[in-house]
């Protein structure tokens, strides 16, 4: 009896906040979004999606290349634009070229803060100080200045601000930066969110599990780790099990990620839409199975659990 009592309040409760999440702002067609990394992945799907729901979209790329490309696919509403995160100078010219898109009159609606790179796979002592600063310039330190320096257009507009982290900000999976810098913009997060409240913006935080984009390609994950084993001392591949040890790690965690990896990227895009247009949106967004069914009950287990399941044998 107590588990179906149970089971009703937790059905009621779900669908209370369904039926809560579905009422969306009005006058679209008015509003205007920065988003951030858009060379590819959801940054780039995002933009074009927003663009045809009416959204005024300030595309920010990395390479000219990109720019030219995304911003032949968005309408005369929409502008792609370049902007290095992890460049103060770069983030400065970005903001002077957003100030003379918006009008005067407007502020910015939304920031999606997306911009990000991989960490380096392997164990800690293989990677330098600067190889993990980096993935912080880019992943935490980025995306706190591009906060920074649009938080007042932002207070104008009394809008939204959207940050990317990852199911990683919850579970640590081994590796050097990734983690950390996700975990640090959860934590940034939730620190501005109760500051920028009185301001009337909102802050949520999109946590994907793992998705087939050009941040998980094998390429991008795996290239750098085999480059630094190369580099490695006959000494150092011999204390960490020598090159079948390395090549069987890496074959087991390559099926992992291609398992776990959905291709349905629109759950992610569609997440962030939410975000930025529902009257009441969620703080946080956990996308994917793996992340709703695996990662977040695994964060809520003691360490014991997570250090049995992720340890390096």
């Amino acid at each position: 009896m107590i588990l179906y009592i149970f089971i009703g309040v937790c059905s009621l409760i779900w669908l209370v906040e369904f039926l809560f999440r579905i009422p969306k702002i009005s006058n679209l067609s008015n509003k205007y979004v920065l988003i951030t990394g858009c060379d590819s992945g959801f940054g780039n799907e995002l933009a074009i999606q927003l663009d045809g729901k009416g959204m005024h979209v300030i595309a920010s790329c990395l390479t000219e290349k990109a720019r030219h490309e995304l911003g032949s696919s968005l309408s005369r509403r929409s502008s792609a634009i370049l902007m290095n995160v992890a460049d103060h100078g770069s983030v400065q010219e970005a903001l002077n070229k957003v100030r003379e898109i918006i009008p005067k009159s407007e502020g910015l609606w939304g920031l999606v803060n997306n911009a990000g790179i991989t960490g380096y796979g392997g164990a800690m002592e293989w990677w330098s100080r600067d190889e993990y600063k980096r993935v912080l310039d880019v992943n935490l330190f980025g995306l706190i200045d591009v906060t920074k320096v649009f938080t007042p257009m932002l207070k104008q507009g009394r809008g939204r601000i959207v940050n990317v982290a990852s199911i990683c900000g919850r579970v640590v999976i081994p590796e050097a930066g990734y983690c950390i810098s996700k975990f640090g913009v959860e934590c940034f997060s939730d620190e501005i969110r109760v500051q920028l409240k009185a301001f009337g913006l909102s802050v949520c935080i999109i946590e994907p599990g793992f998705f087939k984009t050009a941040i998980a390609d094998d390429g991008n994950v795996f290239a750098p780790v085999r480059a630094k084993w190369a580099e490695l001392s006959p000494e150092t591949r011999h204390e960490f099990g020598g090159q079948e040890a390395f090549e069987s790690k890496i074959a087991k965690v390559s099926k992992s990620l291609d398992s776990l990896a959905s291709r349905n990227t629109g759950k992610v895009v569609n997440a962030m839409e939410h975000a930025l247009t529902a009257k009441y949106p969620k703080k946080r967004y956990s996308v994917g199975y793996d992340a709703k069914l695996y990662f977040i009950p695994l964060s809520y287990m003691p360490s014991v659990v997570t250090d049995f399941l992720f340890r390096d044998d």
